[in-house]
């Protein structure tokens, strides 16, 4: 048999620790809301990895430090330092997005989401994709796209129809209704909700549970009933071309930057480039004008002057 060293690793962004015959893997970033940068997701898709092949490990828990936020989602000042323009760099990071939610759902061994504090924007991602979840009582779930200039669009508009039906999805994502605890337990968004002191009483009930069922027979029931789930990845590669191209966008720009510069969000200018007829990643229009002093191209059809040499535009097409 092979040599497993499961817990022989270091991570930055996470902790990774046996409990009984659990992994439990935690965002250890609670100082950044325990937001994620490409790193955390790395380490996380590792520690996965290696909870699922790993002997005397029957479950793996996911959950994060402290009880104020489980995580705020995507890290925003990372975002707005390292993907303003670079594009490429932007894509990869969706990408690994997408391998981090497909490896809690590809894991042969139950996860069990401990939902320790408030759960914001593409963080939802991680209970949609979980097997279980046990959320604290002070907790919420509340997505926040539309209002940055943005789109969940790594497994919460995928999966949120499926768990609360068409018109409660489209309340929480189009018009970011927060999910209280009450509503969740009510609605069926998680399998139990219990004061904070009890999470981890909880969870280790359901850690137990699962460790007595048969593990092929459970690995093969998780694999079928991920059909649904399985079959929104298509969308998200779409999800991740749109999110690449429109990371530039006057949206994007103002709503993220909103939040790393700590001032108001509006969504005035991006109005006022759509009721133009343009959209928000060419608010000043296509790109269709050659300078005929420099001869630049792909200048705005609405500008006057050429921001190369500062022409007079003719506007004429190219």
């Amino acid at each position: 048999m092979k040599e497993y060293r499961t817990f022989d690793v270091h991570y930055e962004d996470i902790g990774f620790d046996k409990r009984g015959v659990a992994a439990w893997i935690t965002i250890n970033r609670e100082r950044r809301g325990n937001s994620f940068r490409r790193q955390t997701l790395d380490e996380i898709c590792d520690a996965l990895i290696r909870a699922g092949e790993g002997p005397g490990i029957r479950c793996v828990v996911l959950t994060a430090a402290g009880n104020r936020f489980f995580s705020t989602g995507g890290d925003v000042g990372d975002y707005h330092q390292r993907y303003s323009d670079d594009m490429i760099g932007m894509r990869s990071y969706e990408r690994a997005l997408e391998k981090t939610f497909g490896e809690i759902i590809h894991c042969p061994k139950p996860v069990i989401n401990r939902i320790n504090g408030d759960v914001v924007g593409g963080a939802n991602a991680f209970h949609l994709a979980c097997d279980y979840a046990v959320m604290a009582r002070t907790a919420k779930l509340q997505q926040v796209g539309v209002g940055i200039g943005s789109v969940a669009g790594f497994g919460p508009v995928q999966w949120w129809p499926t768990l609360v039906n068409d018109k409660r999805a489209r309340d929480i994502l189009m018009s970011l209704k927060p999910v209280t605890s009450e509503l969740a337990e009510q609605w069926g968004v998680v399998n139990v909700v219990c004061e904070s002191d009890q999470l981890d009483a909880e969870v280790d009930k359901a850690v137990a549970n699962y460790a007595r069922m048969f593990p092929d027979a459970l690995r093969y029931t998780k694999v079928a009933l991920n059909v649904q789930k399985e079959l929104a990845f298509r969308e998200m590669t779409q999800a991740r071309e749109w999110l690449t191209l429109h990371f530039p966008s006057m949206e994007s720009r103002a709503g993220f930057g909103a939040f790393f510069d700590k001032r108001p969000v509006s969504s005035e200018n991006s109005w006022k480039a759509v009721d133009t007829g343009h959209v928000t990643v060419a608010p000043y229009g296509g790109y269709s004008v050659i300078c005929p002093s420099c001869g630049a191209h792909d200048l705005p059809e609405d500008f006057g002057y050429c921001g190369m040499c500062g022409a007079h535009l003719k506007k004429e097409s190219a």
